[in-house]
């Protein structure tokens, strides 16, 4: 019973430890530029500016970690929740600041300019700008579930997005709530988006169900337990 214990133990150590050579973060790099490339002209003609979407990091978080990853948890944020069908519990969540987003919404409408203190919820957002927010999502989104699914050789398409304005935290908390008893891992996407000189830094969230999760592994070759 003991040495069971033990190694119970040692494989939660592992799995809590999950560190990725440089081959590995390559091709999840590789993943994410294919990602972003494929969203910059979808985005230029949505948003009729020129767009530069760029990959700053990726790398695979156990769930408990997630929140050490942010600077500002207090941060007030825009998220844009997308459910892919294949699996309830396959999900992809869009972060951005959202101070960031305004400015956005206020460069491409600029007659009719929000401010902070204008928008605490989603009831206060008009049609244009709720649109502008879903449709970015539903971009991203899109591109980055087909940049995992050509990898994986699967078929993923997002549902519409739904959004939440919220504190960082309170955002993090509902994800990590929702999905930690399912699932172990969470693929963290930082991405900039620059649109006229105006920078947005994101953080896409890809949650993956146990399959995608073991495909992924194998293709990575990261050998870990995976009987969830």
């Amino acid at each position: 019973m003991e040495e069971k214990a033990k190694m119970n133990e040692n494989t939660t150590n592992n799995i809590n430890n999950l560190e990725l050579t440089e081959a590995q973060l390559d091709m999840l790099k590789e993943m994410g530029n294919i990602g972003s490339g494929h969203a910059i002209t979808a985005l230029s003609e949505l948003l009729n500016k020129n767009v530069e979407v760029s990959l700053t990091s990726v790398d695979i978080y156990t769930f408990w970690k997630v929140p050490d990853v942010f600077d500002n948890r207090n941060i007030e944020v825009v998220g844009i929740y997308s459910e892919i069908p294949v699996n309830s519990n396959l999900a992809i969540i869009q972060i951005f600041p959202k101070e960031s987003i305004l400015n956005l919404i206020n460069l491409l409408n600029n007659s009719n300019r929000k401010s902070l203190k204008d928008i605490n919820t989603i009831s206060d957002l008009d049609e244009f700008s709720y649109s502008i927010i879903s449709e970015i999502g539903n971009i991203l989104s899109g591109n980055y579930a087909s940049a995992l699914a050509d990898l994986l050789s699967i078929k993923l398409i997002p549902k519409v997005p739904r959004i939440a304005i919220d504190t960082l935290n309170a955002i993090l908390n509902s994800v990590i709530a929702k999905y930690s008893q399912l699932i172990d891992y969470i693929l963290l996407i930082n991405t900039k988006l620059i649109v006229s000189d105006l920078k947005l830094n994101g953080t896409i969230c890809l949650i993956p169900n146990i399959n995608i999760l073991r495909s992924l592994f194998e293709i990575l070759n990261i050998k870990y337990d995976l009987n969830l």
